[in-house]
């Protein structure tokens, strides 16, 4: 009784502290195995924000900061030097099992690359978009596998309307931590 306990915390730890560097990867353990159901949408929830504004940041090339104007700004952050270091610092929050969304035209529907080097400098978009008067939140899970999860994505408008938006959400049990995935739009 007592290691069905201590299981049971240390499932509430790894929920509430998944970044930490002490995490270690399980080995033949499952999402199922680690979360609850509740656990789950309970964090995707709790780093819907996060995960937002970073996807959306790439998308749009916003996430660093620069000088310019929209179109065009130069990337200003001392650790960006290169297209391989904007990767890098995706990679810090997603998943490795997919490749980078934001350069890729047929997933990226602003339909131009977000960032760009050019003369030894590197480039963003600064293209920026936003949505007003929603709250957006995952409403449930849509499937669940042994290493990644994927939750539908509603809102609720200030009058109180609920909308689909035909999205699905993933995240990927990874390193012994759980990191954002991917966003798969639906046709409506």
């Amino acid at each position: 009784v007592q290691k069905k306990k201590e299981k049971k915390e240390s499932k509430q730890e790894a929920v509430s502290l998944p970044e930490e560097s002490e995490a270690k990867p399980v080995v033949d353990t499952t999402l199922s195995d680690l979360y609850t159901d509740e656990e789950l949408l309970a964090y995707a929830n709790d780093h819907f924000e996060d995960y937002w504004k970073t996807y959306y940041g790439f998308m749009t090339g916003t996430y660093f900061e620069g000088t310019g104007e929209f179109g065009n700004a130069t990337i200003t952050d001392p650790n960006i030097h290169s297209l391989q270091d904007v990767e890098n610092v995706w990679y810090q929050k997603f998943s490795r099992r997919y490749l980078v969304p934001y350069m890729d035209m047929s997933m990226n529907f602003y339909k131009e690359a977000p960032f760009w080097e050019e003369d030894g400098q590197v480039y963003q978009r600064y293209h920026i978009d936003g949505i007003v008067g929603h709250s957006i939140y995952f409403d449930h899970i849509v499937q669940k596998m042994d290493d990644e999860v994927w939750f539908a994505l509603f809102s609720e408008g200030v009058d109180g309307t609920i909308q689909d938006w035909n999205q699905e959400w993933s995240f990927v049990y990874e390193d012994g931590q759980l990191k954002y995935g991917i966003v798969v739009r639906h046709d409506r």
